[in-house]
């Protein structure tokens, strides 16, 4: 017994040992490359390999961008360039490269956006004498917004081109365009080996590989510099939001066992110049008019939305108190009414956006159109036309009788004097029917409530043109008062549905998932799909949209500056002269004096000295 015991326990050994030398941890990534050709441009020899043609004194040469492409790879030394000149047609081509399964083109250019309707490269594979066009820097700019200058990386799926001898080559045309840098030329191939790497930009993801043996049966993963940091899932997507260097670990286990592996420098994530952008403060409203439509005497915090990780941010904001701040999301107060111009800048190692409006972008106080559509969704504004069933927001003939739109709460009293529609087709048989605009308190479902006020307008009197924007005005005999804090909808219908009769609002609709504030009443049916004149509220979530009605809104109270005199003692004077510098002295000139007092109250007055 004692013999059988021993040999059972030692086959028992043998297999655990067995098991845990099967067992081991490996990964990768489908954003793994190993780079086969790469040019640098970083000396006369390497520079030499391509061939270059000129019509123009000013041809591609080494050199250096404004921004050295050091700053993404710290080993360059130079990059191929391009200045502006007039007449040019300026073309450099690769050796001809043999393309293998599975690869990737990747290279970086640094220019300004400004100019490139004046001169711009194209990118081209030649394959057997045939050219095709790859990229085209203008077209690729409009599409992507860009203004720079900063390095922006490109990439291109060659795998239409595997087995091929390809050479690839930058063609300049134009007249003054931009000053051009391209370095990092590479061309990579998908790889799984101990020598791959993934080299992605900040904000990109990577999709993880699990390659290991045995009976695994649990995955422990730490990313470093990676969100999330952690994973325990098999394959794991994993998203990188700032430049740098970053190893990844992974622990696997079979239930006994657990074997470790990290590659260092596994990924490579690149930099880029920061795009400065404002989102709007918390109590700010769209307008169809102005970039956004503010309370005076009321705290308002800016929001930076820039992309590309920005340290600095330089923020002028006419008409505030304080106008200029470099706070990332500064807190300021429009002391007067009127129209002002707003600026950020943004700035990182890599480069710096400015983003500007005109002085009259945005409104401060008095009287406005306000909706929920944004400056950029003006110019896809449509109609949701539904076939035989008729419109949404409009005629129907799908039981839907009134539309809401729903509006945030203001930060001080307001009043509704009318509300404006935009039409998209007013054809009326039912002329004399009328079409009702109520604004409605919020109930406690979230639907339309409590009737606040109440026009409306003959079906025959809708106002459109399709060659000019034109609004059809309902205006309320007294004007709705809105108070601070309360949400509000915008009520219209029902719309008549006679033959003959097509109307519809004009929409600006979104993807699923994106912001929504269309709400739609429903009425119920009898059992012979009769309506009645009961039914439910929905919010449109299957299609997210919003429809152009805009109340005109007047803020009637004001909040936060004291502007009557006491016995408060003065703590300080802070003046600005009228571009913005402050001191503690008047300027010459026009002034406005903001006097801050004991009790943590402040006047805002304008002088002249």
């Amino acid at each position: 017994m004692k013999k059988n015991t021993l040999l059972l326990l030692c086959a028992t050994l043998i297999s655990l040992s067995t098991g845990a030398q099967d067992l081991t941890a490996a990964f990768s990534a489908s954003e793994a490359m190993v780079p086969y050709y790469e040019q640098g441009w970083d000396s006369e020899a390497e520079f030499n390999t391509w061939t270059y043609a000129s019509t123009s004194s000013s041809t591609w040469h080494l050199g250096n961008a404004y921004m050295a492409f050091s700053t993404i790879d710290s080993n360059s030394q130079s990059s191929m360039v391009l200045t502006y000149s007039n007449g040019q047609n300026e073309v450099a081509t690769s050796p001809a490269i043999d393309i293998r399964e599975g690869s990737q083109l990747e290279f970086y250019c640094y220019s300004s956006g400004i100019y490139l309707v004046y001169g711009a490269w194209k990118l081209y594979a030649i394959v057997d004498g045939s050219s095709k066009l790859l990229i085209d820097q203008f077209l690729w700019a409009q599409e992507k917004g860009y203004d720079g200058p900063s390095w922006e990386r490109f990439t291109v799926d060659l795998a239409a081109y595997a087995g091929k001898q390809v050479k690839f080559s930058f063609v300049y045309e134009g007249d003054y365009g931009e000053d051009e840098a391209i370095d990092g030329f590479k061309i990579k191939q998908a790889a799984s080996g101990d020598d791959a790497t993934i080299h992605i930009k900040e904000g990109e993801s990577v999709h993880f590989l699990d390659m290991s043996t045995g009976n695994v049966t649990s995955w422990n993963w730490t990313f470093e510099g990676g969100t999330p940091a952690t994973s325990t899932d098999q394959n794991p997507v994993v998203t990188y939001n700032k430049a740098g260097c970053y190893a990844v670990t992974l622990t696997v286990g079979d239930g006994s066992n657990q074997v470790t592996t990290t590659r260092s420098a596994f990924i490579n994530v690149s930099g880029e110049a920061p795009t400065a952008a404002i989102d709007l403060p918390d109590g700010a409203y769209l307008s169809p008019w102005v970039m956004m439509f503010v309370p005076t005497n009321v705290p308002l915090t800016f929001k930076d939305a820039s992309t590309g990780n920005p340290s600095q941010w330089s923020w002028t904001i006419q008409g505030a108190e304080p106008n200029t701040s470099h706070e990332q999301n500064p807190t300021v107060t429009y002391t007067t009414e009127g129209s002002y111009g707003i600026r950020l800048e943004v700035a990182n190692d890599l480069g710096s956006n400015v983003f500007e409006t005109v002085d009259n972008a945005i409104q401060a106080g008095g009287e406005q159109e306000i909706w929920n559509i944004a400056p950029e969704e003006t110019t896809n504004l449509t109609m949701m036309e539904m076939g035989w069933y008729g419109n949404y927001a409009g005629t129907n003939w799908l039981g839907m009788g009134e539309f809401a739109e729903h509006f945030d709460a203001p930060l001080v009293d307001a009043t509704i004097s009318k509300v404006n529609i935009y039409f998209g087709k007013v054809t009326a048989s039912s002329t004399n029917a009328d079409i009702d605009v109520k604004i409605a308190a919020v109930g406690d479902d979230g639907m339309p409530g409590e009737i606040l006020g109440s026009t409306s307008v003959k079906a025959g009197d809708l106002a459109y043109d399709p060659s000019v924007i034109n609004a059809t005005e309902f205006a309320f005999d007294t004007p709705v008062e809105v108070k601070a804090g309360t949400e509000f909808f915008v009520v219209v219908g029902p719309f008549p549905n006679d033959n003959g009769d097509d109307i519809a609002i004009l929409l600006c609709r979104r993807k699923v998932g994106e912001k929504c504030t269309a709400y739609q009443f429903v009425y119920d049916e009898d059992a012979n799909y009769n309506y009645l004149e009961t039914g439910t509220w929905y919010k449109n979530n299957d299609d997210p949209l919003s429809m152009t009605i805009a109340p005109v809104f007047k803020y009637t109270t004001a909040t936060g500056i004291d502007t009557t005199e006491t016995t408060r003692q003065v703590a300080s004077h802070t003046y600005y002269n009228m571009a913005g510098m402050a001191s503690d002295k008047p300027f010459p000139g026009m002034n406005i004096v903001v006097t801050r007092y004991s009790d943590g109250s402040q006047t805002a007055t304008k002088t002249i000295r």
